[in-house]
């Protein structure tokens, strides 16, 4: 019965998370991000994190099914718990946050694979910046072959408990494979002001990669701004309400089926 529970839960992640990322070219969606409800919250209040999957910021939540993820988890301090949520949930979890202070949840999934046109591998690839895989994604538009990838998605959500600062982990690395780490707390941030991210990849600094930023708002006012040699990109906190920054790298890799590994990276948080 075990291996028939895990069976039904594989088919079911390749099921919702291919349709629901347009990889496979069904519809047009592919990012995925954390929304914590709410962002704001007082001291000794659950709060609920949602997993979701769209484009715009605006999409289609998912729900807990522990088969999907590597990590999934929140800084309490300096200590890493686990959220808790159970099987089918959505919101996807849930933490109580015990002292004022910014708190950070995160989510690592497991890797998929999956087979996309041309003309879809293109589109994204302009989208993110890609440009390493331009050469691959133009031969198979000549070819009319499938562009063969392997995907991971590795989010985080920035939440604030009452005024104050008793706990701050909002700098602090989970060690994900990409990741978005803020250099200062937005919660801590007025607007109008610049806000500095180190991009890493595999632990170290990453060059060149493009981060998209933008609010829920105003999704079509994005950012654009490519990282330095010390991994920085620096947006600027221009607009007030939540906040969505993104990033992907893409590799070529060999020995398997695979052409491409890329790796999907979010931050969110919100801004009074």
């Amino acid at each position: 019965m075990k291996n028939k529970i895990s069976v039904q839960r594989s088919f079911l992640f390749q099921m919702i998370f291919l349709l629901g990322s347009g990889f496979s070219g069904v519809v047009g969606a592919h990012d995925f991000w954390l929304e914590a409800q709410p962002f704001y919250t007082s001291v000794g209040k659950p709060v609920d994190i949602s997993l979701h999957v769209g484009t715009q910021f605006n999409g289609d939540s998912l729900p807990n099914i522990d088969a999907w993820y590597e990590d999934f988890s929140y800084f309490d301090g300096a200590l890493r718990k686990p959220v808790k949520g159970e099987l089918g949930r959505d919101p996807a979890g849930y933490f109580t946050p015990r002292q004022s202070g910014s708190y950070v949840v995160g989510y690592q999934s497991t890797a998929s694979y999956v087979e996309i046109d041309a003309a879809t591998f293109m589109k994204y690839i302009n989208e993110e910046g890609l440009d390493n895989a331009r050469a691959y994604g133009e031969n198979i538009a000549q070819t009319g072959a499938l562009a063969k990838e392997n995907f991971s998605r590795h989010a985080k959500a920035l939440v604030q408990a009452g005024n104050g600062f008793e706990r701050d982990s909002s700098m602090q690395a989970f060690g994900y494979t990409l990741e978005i780490i803020p250099l200062q707390n937005p919660y801590q941030q007025q607007p109008g002001s610049a806000l500095p991210v180190r991009i890493l990849y595999q632990g170290e600094p990453a060059k060149d990669i493009l981060l998209l930023a933008y609010t829920k708002a105003l999704p079509g006012q994005k950012q654009q701004v490519r990282s330095n040699a010390q991994g920085i990109a620096t947006i600027q906190l221009d607009k007030t309400g939540e906040w969505l920054l993104k990033a992907v790298k893409i590799v070529r890799i060999k020995g398997d089926k695979a052409d491409w590994r890329s790796y999907w990276a979010s931050l969110t948080f919100a801004l009074k």
